[in-house]
């Protein structure tokens, strides 16, 4: 996605460069060159703050993808530590057990 974005943005401001490039060179009057070159930058500012929210979209998505993550993988790391706990347990009593067994027999 890094790379498409670089393009893009590469685009864009080649664009831009040459729009207003192509302003400058055109036979106009002031005024209307100053009209024409407001209304690029109006266009571009726009393109701009649409491509911030998408964006902005994808990374709350991408966020929130992380998070679900995050939550599952914990409860999943809780769990090995309780089966973890248990199998101690388990194997305490089983030596506990055995060694009970040994005194008897002693």
């Amino acid at each position: 996605m890094g790379e498409k974005k670089a393009v893009f943005m590469a685009f864009l401001v080649g664009f831009v460069a040459g729009g207003i490039t192509a302003l400058f060179l055109a036979p106009a009057s002031g005024e209307e060159t100053r009209k024409k070159l407001k209304e690029e930058v109006d266009k571009t500012t726009e393109k701009l703050k649409a491509e911030a929210e998408t964006l902005k979209a994808k990374a709350e998505e991408l966020s929130s993808k992380a998070k679900d993550i995050l939550k599952t993988k914990k409860e999943e790391v809780k769990e090995a530590i309780e089966k973890g706990k248990e199998v101690v347990k388990e194997k305490k009593e089983e030596l506990a057990s055995k060694l009970l067994k040994k005194e008897g027999e002693a």
